[in-house]
């Protein structure tokens, strides 16, 4: 009995020193290279992130660190920045497009990061897809994390991280002039905010089927051995647990715009504008108008959609938007007049209006025979219709996952009520961003109006997994210390020291296990933002944002991408551009 007292409590005190080596959450680890993307430190955060995924490529996190590299990279894309890593095309595994552009001459900085943030993207969707193969996670993997932690399980890619990854993949192909590849990965994207519904469906019913063996059958250690009943129902109706849960929901439903589920109205829009601006048959266009029609739905103040949509649906019936209708100036918070042009769409998610967007209240609408002007409007100016560039803005960070204690009930070996502390996720929104950027032409100037809240898409996302969280979080910790409880009960029993030294372990054990799945895609931004406008004479665009400016020639084209970042309100504005239609 002495010996077997004696292996119990080393293997605890084993287990709490391996537990210990990791109980640092991803977003603790991930804490200094979050800081460098968001003050603009491109390079060491690009650096790190290499580092990162390839410490990574292997384990559970790679695809959360892969994620994270190809937007950084994209980033440092966008910045231009010096690439040490730059090789030929070739050895770049760069497109065919690319591939004769360059002729195996030494590729630029921008082209080189956006082939490796296309790499990237590439790693992260192969093990993606490897992971949706398989129908779920295995028995002893679930069991294993319920005694540890649910960040102990593979990261398979969120819904919003799916559809966000194929949608940075199809800019990036845009941007390296390879539309036929873009146009596969927007298909992608739409197919995913597809197959996200039948999956949340399938993650509750797991969830289900968790609580009502853990009430019926009880909970299980990681060996099997069942260490007692415990109903998740019950424990999520204790008033001390319920009020503390309500806060974290009602702190969510206050993100929340009505997108729908697991749509992503900035995928939706770059879908519509795709195959608006570069369709070639009449199906393309009828996409596109459906796309521009969605996202349309989803943000009803935004009037370069407006403008969009009855472009699109001008094209789609076979007519030539010709006319633009431009408002005089608005007063004050009102946006400055839009001038024409056809523009691009395709079915993906709607978009909705974003509490923190600029809204603009007098829109300029495309003049078409049966579209009118959404909201009146003063004495319109007719203008032929000529070049058009989007200014696109991607603005802040994303949320990002912390961690909270609340005290669940549990009813231990001596049959008395007990409240242990568990870790629970929750939603922390970022409030360094630049609120809108002003595209100023000639005279005139065009505030950025929001397409799409990433705050609200990653919400909803967090929101439709709550149910799995919160289930799976209750047993877990439960499991952990009604466990706890029985073994310290059989040390106690054998007397010495076992039950002092044995207690000590289990207590290490357990607060070293008891951390939040925190993984999260920390590198995407806060907002999507754009304005619509047609190419001045002189063809230079004014960008201000947050006390940043930057002057930009639109190259030659008829439809323009000129696309901005910034990741904080004081860092600079990172500006590239391409055309969608010469």
């Amino acid at each position: 009995m002495l010996l077997a007292s004696r292996r119990l409590v080393i293997a605890g005190l084993s287990a709490a020193a391996l537990a210990l080596t990791g109980c640092q959450t991803y977003t603790a680890q991930t804490a200094v290279r979050d800081v460098a993307v968001r003050t603009g430190n491109l390079a060491f955060a690009a650096a790190q992130a290499d580092k990162d995924a390839e410490k990574n490529k292997d384990g559970k996190d790679g695809i959360v660190y892969r994620l994270e590299q190809g937007a950084i990279l994209r980033s440092a894309a966008l910045a231009n920045i010096a690439d040490d890593t730059a090789k030929p095309a070739a050895q770049l595994d760069q497109t065919a497009t690319n591939q004769a552009l360059q002729a195996g001459n030494p590729v630029s900085p921008r082209i080189a990061y956006l082939t490796r943030s296309i790499a990237a993207f590439n790693a992260a969707e192969e093990r993606i897809n490897d992971y949706e193969q398989k129908a779920k996670v295995s028995v002893g993997n679930e069991a294993g994390a319920l005694m540890t932690n649910q960040a102990n399980l593979p990261y398979k890619g969120r819904a919003y991280d799916k559809v966000m990854m194929n949608t940075y993949k199809a800019l990036n192909y845009l941007q390296l002039g390879d539309s036929d590849a873009a146009r596969v990965e927007l298909n992608r994207a739409l197919q995913r905010q597809r197959d996200a519904v039948d999956a949340n469906a399938k993650r509750i019913e797991e969830a289900k089927r968790l609580a009502e063996e853990a009430r019926s059958d009880g909970v299980k250690d990681e060996q099997g051995r069942k260490a007692g009943s415990y109903d998740v129902d019950k424990a999520k109706s204790n008033p001390r647990t319920a009020a503390a849960l309500a806060t974290v929901e009602a702190e969510l439903d206050s993100t929340i715009q009505a997108y729908g589920d697991y749509v992503n109205p900035f995928a939706v829009f770059l879908d519509g504008l795709v195959f608006t601006a570069q369709g070639t048959d009449a199906s393309d266009l009828e996409r596109g108008r459906k796309s521009f029609e969605r996202v349309a739905a989803m943000s009803p103040n935004n009037p370069y959609l407006r403008a969009d949509l009855a472009a699109a649906e001008a094209l789609a019936q076979g007519r030539s938007p010709a006319v633009v209708v431009t408002p005089e100036p608005a007063p004050a918070a009102a946006v400055a007049p839009v001038t024409e042009a056809p523009a691009a769409s395709t079915p993906v998610a709607p978009a909705t209006p974003s509490a923190d967007a600029a809204v603009v209240t007098a829109p300029a609408v495309l003049a078409t025979t049966e579209v009118a002007p959404a909201a009146p409007v003063a004495a319109p100016v007719v203008a032929p219709v000529g070049d058009l560039v989007y200014v696109i803005f991607e603005t802040g960070t994303a949320p990002f996952r912390d961690q909270i204690r609340i005290d669940i009930p549990v009813i231990l070996v001596t049959n008395g009520l007990s409240y242990v502390g568990a870790a629970f996720p929750k939603i922390k929104t970022v409030a360094d961003y630049a609120p809108a950027l002003t595209v100023t032409a000639g005279a005139e100037s065009f505030p950025t109006s929001v397409i799409a809240s990433m705050d609200s898409v990653v919400a909803q996302d967090f929101k439709n997994e709550w149910p799995t969280i919160l289930t799976k979080t209750l047993i877990s910790t439960a499991t952990k210390a009604i466990t706890q409880a029985i073994i310290q009960k059989q040390l106690n029993d054998q007397g010495g020291m076992a039950g002092l030294i044995g207690g000590i372990a289990m207590g290490a054990l357990n607060a070293s296990t008891n951390i939040a799945d925190t993984r999260t895609w920390r590198s995407l931004p806060k907002q999507f933002q754009y304005a619509r406008l047609s190419v001045p004479a002189d063809r230079q665009l004014t960008l201000s944002a947050a006390g940043s400016t930057q002057a930009v020639a639109v190259e030659p084209g008829r439809v323009n991408v000129v696309y901005v970042k910034s990741t904080g309100a004081s860092t600079p504005l990172l500006v590239s551009q391409f055309s969608l239609k010469k």
